[in-house]
């Protein structure tokens, strides 16, 4: 038997549960950062530790490599072509894919199960159509007025998505974020020591972001 095999069996062994801990439109989910939680301390008690990195792919989207490595030297990976929405919003479409799926293959990877396909981040279900009446009722129009970005807040599931994006770019181009940082600080009249993380709490400020990061 492989050492990193003996170091899985005990993993398992240690490990607690992934409680689901955030909420979206589908129900409850385990968000990354709880998943990462359980597993890491066990991992680490082990000799193991996770790595997530991106392969380019020419023509298609980029690939998620998950890979767990023993002290040993041996490793196992997983690699999964990236799913992005091509919605109006491509910074959070991209960041909400990344998250979704680094769970997906880590809890996948260790054989673990964190319910994290309740989230609803891409699967749009339709609600069940009753048989006995097929016929829709018409109703009058109703006129509703949404509510200005500024006061639309972010979700758990958001804000972790775009702190993703800008921790990808962070390592990608470095020199981005100071920029960015210059002109969120302006735009929203904020104290130039704001840090740009902490200020990104409504869809008004991903919509910014989304306006004003260059593309790679």
């Amino acid at each position: 038997m492989s050492e990193l095999t003996k170091a899985l069996c005990k993993f398992h062994r240690e490990v607690g549960t992934i409680h689901k801990n955030a909420s979206a439109q589908y129900g409850k989910f385990a968000d990354l950062a709880n998943v990462l939680s359980t597993v890491i301390p066990p991992l680490a008690n082990n000799g193991l530790v996770l790595t997530q990195t991106f392969e380019p792919s020419e023509g298609f989207e980029p690939i998620l490599i998950t890979t767990l490595r023993h002290e040993s030297g041996e490793t196992i990976e997983s690699r999964m072509p990236m799913v992005i929405n091509k919605g109006r919003n491509v910074l959070h479409d991209t960041g909400a894919a990344i998250t979704y799926l680094r769970r997906y293959q880590i809890v996948s990877l260790l054989g673990l199960l964190a319910d994290v396909d309740t989230d609803g981040a891409f699967v749009e279900e339709e609600p069940p159509k009753s048989r006995a009446n097929s016929t829709p009722k018409k109703e009058a129009p109703k006129t509703t007025k949404s509510k200005p970005l500024s006061e639309q807040p972010l979700t758990a599931e958001e804000r972790e998505a775009i702190l993703q994006v800008l921790a990808e770019r962070h390592k990608a181009k470095p020199a981005d974020l100071p920029e960015l940082q210059k002109k969120f600080v302006a735009h929203f009249k904020l104290d130039p020591s704001t840090k740009l993380s902490a200020s990104i709490t409504s869809q008004e400020h991903i919509q910014f972001i989304n306006d004003n990061l260059s593309p790679l």
